[in-house]
């Protein structure tokens, strides 16, 4: 079975993609190339494209699609807003278009948890999502358009993702986790914004394994999913990451702020565990340990590189005009 992988050479993808090889898929990625390819299996086939031009033979062959090309954060969305909404809710619509339109069934698609923008009660997907910030209004906008082609053959199965989170081929530093481990690295402290905000938190390699087990859910299978290890303070992020630290004999402090954010918010699982029977099986206090192998290791140490920050290698690309591989 042959799958194509929008966005396959980036955070997510790059843990992907070897893990559907491993399973016998033939995998297709379709990637801008913004941060490098050249980190995804030889097996792979690569085709270097922007969903916003996507080509309808592209899918020659593809049985299924995983969609995760977008601007994945806040600052990209605040750096480009107009950008921000092609891509992420266009682009998507696009793709999934030409899906329904060559008979192509399963179309999974990521999404964010941060749709639900501020509440202060645990949510389910049935709550009435309505972020205030451009990155999860995209989002939305993606969601709701697979829903208006959902049908006829056409079954989109779309996972609201927590934060993710851990090592992965195509490294970021961005991430709240990922950040605190670099800043108690170099800075012998962990700064935490507001330590009372919450985030569900969720391993890359989990966030994998969920894309593959929504890929191999029954056809009659639909509909939109909540994905997360579990609920935590932003705090108790900090905690656990400074205890995994203390383990390796690395004593950090860890300084609170009260910052104010448009973003808290916790979810339910229970219908991803019920319908997808998915369970993510990663502790927070596993993926920081896997991290600090990779960095003592040596790999994806040089934090000072720009290709680990979403938003400062982006902006090099586009305001220097480096070459995408530069």
């Amino acid at each position: 079975m042959r799958v194509l992988v929008t966005g396959g050479a980036g955070y997510i993808g790059s843990t992907l993609v070897p893990m559907l090889l491993e399973r016998g898929y033939e995998v297709r990625v379709v990637d801008s190339g913004l941060f490098g390819v050249e980190h995804l299996p030889p097996e792979a086939e690569v085709v270097l494209g922007d969903v916003l031009d996507f080509q309808e033979e592209w899918l020659e062959g593809v049985e299924a699609v995983i969609h995760l090309a977008a601007l994945s954060n806040d600052p990209m969305a605040d750096f480009s807003p107009r950008l921000n909404y092609q891509v992420n809710a266009a682009g998507a619509a696009l793709v999934a278009q030409m899906c329904r339109r060559r008979g192509i069934q399963r179309f999974v698609m990521g999404s964010t948890c941060s749709v639900y923008g501020f509440t202060e009660q645990e949510v389910d997907e049935e709550w009435d999502a309505r972020p205030s910030y451009p990155y999860a209004i995209s989002k939305l906008m993606a969601e709701r358009a697979l829903q208006c082609l959902e049908g006829d053959g056409f079954h989109p199965i779309i996972l609201r993702k927590g934060t993710v989170i851990g090592w992965s081929p195509r490294m970021r530093y961005d991430l709240v986790a990922n950040t605190m481990v670099k800043t108690a690295l170099t800075e012998g402290r962990i700064v935490v914004r507001n330590p009372r905000l919450w985030r569900p938190i969720l391993d890359v390699r989990d966030a994998a394994a969920a894309y593959i087990r929504a890929l191999e859910a029954p056809a009659e299978v639909t509909g939109v999913f909540n994905v997360a290890l579990g609920n935590y303070t932003v705090a108790q992020i900090a905690q656990e990451v400074a205890e995994v630290l203390a383990e390796r004999g690395i004593s950090v402090a860890i300084e609170h702020q009260n910052l104010p954010d448009v973003r808290n918010y916790r979810v339910s699982t229970r219908k991803a565990r019920e319908v997808l029977g998915f369970q993510p099986s990663v502790s927070l206090k596993e993926s920081v340990r896997n991290m600090l192998d990779k960095i003592q290791a040596g790999i994806h140490a040089d934090f000072e590189n720009p290709r680990y920050y979403n938003i400062e290698w982006w902006r090099r690309v586009v305001e220097w005009g480096l070459p995408h591989k530069a």
